[in-house]
């Protein structure tokens, strides 16, 4: 019998080194893709908190609050509002900032988010985004020129917005506003403070609160990115 060759390796102890090898490979993936959704969530948060920041600067200096107005207003509210909700959803965001960003100081404020992050509407050129004939509508005859704020994974960052307050309406919130449908989407505006809200990496939005059974999502809410956690006052 020829005895094994020095320095040699076995089959067996050349499996054994591969899959060692293997398991090192995916355990440094798995550690890279960690930390690269770990940084992609530090620069949302990053965006959300100078958006927060920009309205914030813009109601001390207006001395009021952002003004909105929803589709289940009554029609007296809706005049002389900031921002109006008759438009789809995804401009509401560049509503805000068509609004908010007429101040110097408070273009210096969005100015610091990354290009990266901003998107501006073109005549004639959709974005994924804008994917129905209503929105197409919309932007040409509206937001032509105007920003858009993405997050880190390409989704427009979207707006809970608080309703309106009506003395002659209950409020159905425990910030004695009126519940708007955003709210009812994406979580509840505390305080009357405009939440922004990223859907993550999965590119999906989800509703934490299961008092709204049609939007209640947690799955998909697991990851949304906010500018603060949504959901009545404490």
């Amino acid at each position: 019998m020829t005895p094994r060759a020095r320095g040699g390796f076995t089959l067996v102890e050349v499996v054994v080194v591969i899959g060692i090898i293997l398991f090192l490979v995916g355990l440094t993936l798995s550690v890279s893709v960690a930390v690269v959704e770990r940084s992609e969530i530090q620069q949302t948060e990053t965006v959300l908190q100078l958006l927060d920041t920009a309205v914030k600067e813009w109601e001390l200096a207006a001395d009021r609050k952002l003004s909105w107005w929803d589709p289940l207003d009554p029609p007296d509210l809706r005049d002389g509002a900031d921002v109006h909700g008759d438009i789809p959803e995804v401009f509401i965001i560049t509503e805000v900032l068509d609004v908010i960003t007429r101040p110097s100081q408070i273009k210096k404020i969005i100015a610091q988010i990354d290009p990266e992050f901003a998107f501006i509407y073109q005549t004639q050129v959709y974005p994924p985004w804008i994917d129905e004939p209503a929105e197409e509508q919309q932007q040409e005859a509206h937001f032509v020129g105007s920003l858009t704020i993405l997050d880190a994974w390409g989704t427009p960052i979207y707006a809970t917005h608080p309703g309106s307050v009506d003395a002659n309406s209950p409020p159905a919130d425990l910030d004695g506003t009126i519940r708007t449908y955003n709210e009812d989407k994406y979580g509840g505006a505390r305080n009357r403070q405009i939440c922004f809200v990223s859907a993550g990496p999965d590119g999906n939005f989800g509703n934490l609160d299961p008092s709204i059974p049609i939007y209640h999502d947690p799955e998909s809410a697991r990851d949304n990115v906010y500018s603060y956690r949504p959901g009545e006052p404490e």
